[in-house]
């Protein structure tokens, strides 16, 4: 880039800033990507703990 004035230079400056945090949000972003078949996976192994837990709550309480 040729910068003909201090003007741009603040400009791309600016720029330059604004990319980097752009990149560093987008790479904090990837950092906790879980891609959809292990989210399906995850999801699917709490709702079979919830569901055994729910399911010896019941067993256990006595009839009232």
């Amino acid at each position: 880039m040729v910068l003909s004035g201090p003007e741009e230079l603040e400009f791309a400056l600016r720029l330059f800033r604004d990319d980097s945090l752009m990149a560093k949000s987008e790479a904090r972003r990837k950092k906790y990507f879980v891609p959809p078949s292990a989210r399906r996976k995850i999801k699917s192994i709490a709702a079979r703990k919830r569901a055994a837990r729910a399911r010896r709550k019941r067993s256990v309480t006595p009839p009232t």
